[in-house]
């Protein structure tokens, strides 16, 4: 099998047993701060790794999704990894957020179960994605050039949420995170976003 690629590694990443474990498999590793994501494949893909007990802390206190939309901003190719998963009656609790994240964010979940098993991933992604040129497997529907393309890519996720008022949303709040962090009156005092689209966007992002 082809030898892996490097990875860049966030710099706050230095010492975590991830990276002891990805140095440990022979992958070169070098350290960039990111913007977003743990872990850099390039061109194209950024790596998030949560532990499970920092992906449910963070639904619960309203960072998963803002955290989230900043990922899909990062990079043409995001994906999640979540560590140390316990399935053993966690998933009902979690699967909205999975959906969301998947669905919504058009943001694939890997689970694994430590940071041995994370390596497996992040390797298995750097053999596949690394130095591929831009373009070539493309996700599917397209990604948008450019920041504000991309915000409006993902506001149209949200529900009832089109063209015209992920604008309105947009240039109203300024970024996702402000919008993702706006009370029901602020969403309200948007163009063309009513009670029941303001309940619903809020139901999605805490």
């Amino acid at each position: 099998m082809e030898a892996p690629t490097g990875v860049e590694a966030d710099d706050r990443e230095r010492g975590s047993p991830t990276v002891r474990a990805l140095e440990a498999a022979g992958v070169p590793v070098r350290f960039v701060r990111l913007k977003a994501g743990d872990y850099r494949i390039p061109p194209s893909v950024v790596v998030a790794r949560k532990t499970f007990w920092d992906f449910r802390a963070s639904l619960s206190d309203g960072r998963l999704f803002a955290q989230v939309a900043r990922l899909s901003a990062a990079a043409p190719r995001p994906l999640l990894l979540v560590e140390g998963l316990d399935r053993g009656g966690s998933m009902p609790s979690l699967r909205g957020a999975i959906l969301t994240i998947t669905g919504v964010f058009g943001i694939p979940v890997l689970f694994s179960a430590d940071a041995a098993d994370s390596v497996q991933w992040v390797v298995g992604a750097a053999r596949l994605f690394a130095q591929r040129k831009p373009g070539t497997l493309p996700r599917p529907g397209g990604r948008p050039r450019g920041k504000r393309a991309r915000q409006l890519f993902a506001l149209q996720g949200l529900p009832a949420v089109g063209p015209a008022r992920a604008e309105a949303l947009l240039d109203r709040f300024g970024t996702l995170r402000a919008v993702l962090n706006a009370s029901e009156q602020d969403l309200r005092e948007v163009p063309g976003i009513g009670p029941r689209i303001a309940r619903a966007i809020l139901w999605l992002a805490t």
